[in-house]
């Protein structure tokens, strides 16, 4: 599998891209007899060049999607996507999930396989790089990036504690959510920053310390906003660097999977990866 959306560097659907395709975007670092370079498979000498330009645009704290595509989910994996604010040099996660990922029962074409996650909302705007990692049960990983822009949020900031403003808040209109079966009505703020910023304001706290409540539903855990620059870095693994993760019967559970994780289906169990000396915890 490889990343679709946004379109990685050196993909076939990169629409700034002039160079060959790159026919192993989609196959585990170190296959077929080739040393990948490492981050990026070796595309990070794009940026500031036109085949480095942006493929998507999106707002901090906004709630996006990255899709997948290609030969060979293996029946799903672990995954984790973030950002880098220098060029590559180094990398935090925005959201782990752990386990079905790829969705196992999603096919191989993008639109089986589509996955929200949210922009950190204090992620330093300006041209970033989005990165996809990925082990499945086979100790393989693969890693794809792709140049995008982060905006400023769209919301404004929470007023200050105490104001009338704070204890005022406009409403969005009505959003009926459905969901196996089940349908809702609840308030749709313009964005998921909007509902930080609304709640934290009503508790009184700082935005960055708001406790954020994702669906359990569906599959979100309970996490607690931490600072961009406090986020972990990937999981490095399966590499050669003597950290190793799950084979065949388990899928990994992210040592440092960040604030935002996403819990698969549980038709694996989930297990960390070894040694921990190794591994970075």
């Amino acid at each position: 599998m490889q990343l679709s959306y946004p379109a990685p560097f050196g993909a076939e659907n990169n629409p700034h891209r002039t160079d060959p395709v790159d026919p192993y975007l989609q196959y585990p670092f170190n296959c077929c007899g080739r040393k990948t370079p490492f981050p990026c498979g070796g595309h990070l000498d794009k940026l500031g060049t036109p085949q480095g330009a942006s493929v998507a645009s999106w707002p901090a704290g906004s709630v996006q999607n990255f899709s997948l595509t290609g030969i060979g989910n293996h029946f799903g994996g672990s995954c984790q996507v973030g950002f880098s604010v220098d060029h590559g040099k180094t990398f935090q996660v925005a959201t782990s999930y752990e386990g079905n990922c790829p969705h196992r029962n999603g096919g191989e074409a993008a639109s089986g396989q589509k996955f929200d996650f949210t922009v950190p909302a204090d992620i330093p705007t300006g041209d970033v790089v989005f990165a996809w990692t990925w082990y499945n049960r086979e100790q393989e990983f693969n890693m794809n990036c792709a140049a995008v822009t982060v905006t400023p949020t769209n919301s404004s900031p929470p007023p200050a504690a105490g104001s009338s403003a704070s204890k005022s808040l406009p409403s969005a209109a009505p959003y009926i959510y459905t969901s196996n079966g089940c349908t809702c009505t609840c308030d749709k703020p313009q964005s998921a920053r909007a509902l930080l910023q609304r709640k934290s304001a009503e508790m009184f706290i700082p935005a960055e310390l708001a406790v954020v409540e994702k669906r359990q539903s569906d599959g979100y855990s309970k996490g607690v906003s931490m600072p961009y620059q406090q986020r972990p870095g990937f999981l490095i693994a399966d590499t050669g660097n003597g950290c190793e993760t799950p084979h065949t019967t388990a899928e990994v559970k992210y040592p440092n999977p960040g604030p935002d994780v996403v819990v698969g289906d549980g038709a694996y169990p989930l297990e960390l990866p070894t040694p921990k000396d190794k591994c970075g915890y």
